[in-house]
């Protein structure tokens, strides 16, 4: 089910957008694209920061754009984090988090703030200052002074762009709470695939100012027509929750929604919902099964489709049971095994990365 729609086009010196997606009711829609795609460019656009924008802004029910109205970014109900953050250095954490309330339009006391609090773990930030905070606390109070608004959507301008990679996983946790737990739509932008990989539900693909896909991010990752499934970054994701734990040997055990199973590092908690990353590169295959391998992770399927060869390599994309896997190989393994598209061989996972846990 859709929240929003969009369908617009805009003309700036040198350089034009022309976007058409729609916005998911719930979870977060990824904007992804190379530096140069349009991605801020159609964030501000949506936010009513752009002049002479053409086409339709339809937010639940709401028209927000089209060729008889033009909201202004202060009529339109969203929460806007950008790189930087933007807090006000003379103000503290409280203070700025205060900012974000008085400008909701949504009065509501019911509002519980202290499970806001928690969720972006900020209780013990709000006698500080600015200059006081990391870049990933300045996110964190960013984005909670956005969600005091009580936004319709928020939107989140590459988050984690200024930040180091220590202060990146610090603030990737809070993030995933934030799509788990909140039920605020969030547009996503990045030009990181890792993020989108680990964040996202849905996909909006960028390239030169259009957008060439929309849809489901697993979806997009296991077909050409994303553009995204490409020898450099195939991978494939997988939900599902965990069965089973060994303490022994400190693995757990995930059974995928169509029922295939994958033994992974760590010990999570029975029950949990999971999302596991499978890189392409780091699945084998063989026409026979493995007796006795290192690999825990074997699993029979059938070749669906060859998606790309470059370099001396070939991707292919494998049905397990309704799971859709990738794998990259060497073009020599492809001919010397004959693998060809309805053929049935074993994946060999080497690798799984677990979010959720």
């Amino acid at each position: 089910m859709s929240f929003a729609r969009c369908d617009i086009r805009l003309d700036l010196a040198g350089f034009s957008l022309a976007a058409k997606f729609t916005v998911p009711a719930q979870g977060v829609l990824g904007v992804f694209g190379h530096s140069g795609s349009g991605k801020t460019t159609l964030l501000r656009c949506f936010a009513g920061l752009e002049k002479n924008v053409q086409g339709i802004i339809e937010v639940n029910g709401e028209i927000w754009l089209d060729e008889n109205t033009s909201m202004s970014s202060q009529q339109r109900n969203i929460g806007y984090v950008f790189q930087e953050g933007r807090l006000f250095p003379h103000l503290t954490v409280a203070d700025n988090l205060a900012y974000g309330s008085r400008r909701s339009p949504v009065k509501n006391s019911s509002f519980d703030r202290s499970h806001l609090f928690e969720l972006l773990n900020i209780e013990q930030l709000l006698g500080r200052y600015p200059q006081q905070l990391s870049g990933g606390e300045k996110q964190r109070i960013a984005i909670g002074r956005a969600l005091l608004k009580r936004p319709q959507l928020l939107l989140l301008d590459e988050p984690l762009a200024s930040l180091d990679e220590y202060r990146k996983q610090e603030i990737l946790p809070y993030l995933e709470r934030l799509r788990d737990e909140s039920s605020i739509p969030i547009l996503y932008v990045s030009h990181n695939l890792d993020e989108m990989l680990r964040l996202c539900d849905d996909i909006l693909v960028m390239q030169q100012g259009r957008s060439v896909y929309n849809g489901g991010l697993h979806n997009a990752l296991v077909t050409s027509e994303s553009t995204l499934a490409t020898v450099e970054n195939a991978a494939a994701i997988l939900e599902g929750s965990v069965s089973k734990q060994e303490k022994n040997f400190n693995i757990s055990t995930v059974h995928t929604l169509h029922g295939n199973q994958f033994q992974v590092p760590g010990l999570i908690t029975i029950g949990k919902h999971v999302r596991l990353v499978v890189f392409a590169c780091d699945v084998s295959l063989a026409i026979n099964k493995a007796e006795e391998s290192s690999i825990l992770n074997i699993i029979e399927g059938r070749i669906s489709a060859v998606l790309d060869e470059k370099d001396g390599r070939v991707l292919l994309q494998i049905n397990c049971n309704q799971d859709v896997m990738l794998s990259l190989i060497s073009v020599k393994s492809f001919r010397l095994l004959k693998l060809s598209p309805d053929k049935k061989i074993y994946i060999q996972v080497k690798a799984v990365v677990t979010h959720g846990n």
